[in-house]
């Protein structure tokens, strides 16, 4: 989150929602979904999946919701549940091995006729492996900290500073691919 003033905001909403308050939730809920998607679409690379395991994920977090203990957790607690679906998605649809085999290949950057595409930070994280882009969506967009992201991802936080130092470094090389 960006500021204390969200982040506080974001607090007071999850202790009204857990206070049965609709339409806290549904103030959480709209402030957070467009988030999860993004994530769930980095991690997956498909749009129907990532709706899917946005809505599952909706579902999660408002069923356990009442259980949060601390609000200022939510989102690294709402995230690893975005996670966990993620990972029982490519679980049931395609194997381990494959799925990381498919995502080391990264997509060329097209060039049409001489003319610059200027990337979004959405488009470089869609053509960064999923792992590496999950984490610098956590890190810099989410601003979760090493040890959150370590939390979310369920890896030790020395894999996610290399992760992030690997995905820092395929950033610039897709920024400068763009450049050329």
């Amino acid at each position: 989150m960006r500021d204390l003033k969200e982040r506080s905001f974001n607090e007071w909403l999850v202790i009204e929602s857990q206070r049965g308050k609709k339409d806290a939730f549904n103030t959480l809920i709209k402030n957070w979904e467009q988030r999860y998607f993004l994530y769930a679409l980095n991690r997956l690379k498909s749009r129907e999946a990532a709706k899917d395991v946005t809505q599952e994920s909706l579902i999660s977090i408002s069923k356990g919701l009442r259980k949060l203990d601390d609000p200022v957790t939510y989102p690294k607690w709402s995230f690893r549940i975005v996670e966990r679906r993620c990972m029982d998605w490519l679980r049931k649809t395609i194997r381990e091995r494959e799925f990381i085999q498919t995502q080391e290949v990264l997509p060329e950057i097209p060039v049409r006729d001489g003319i610059e595409d200027k990337l979004t930070v959405e488009q470089l994280l869609s053509k960064m492996d999923s792992r590496l882009a999950s984490i610098l969506r956590l890190y810099y967009l989410e601003a979760l900290t090493i040890q959150e992201i370590a939390e979310v991802t369920n890896v030790p936080s020395g894999t996610v500073k290399s992760r992030l130092f690997y995905a820092r470094k395929m950033m610039t090389k897709l920024l400068e691919i763009d450049h050329e």
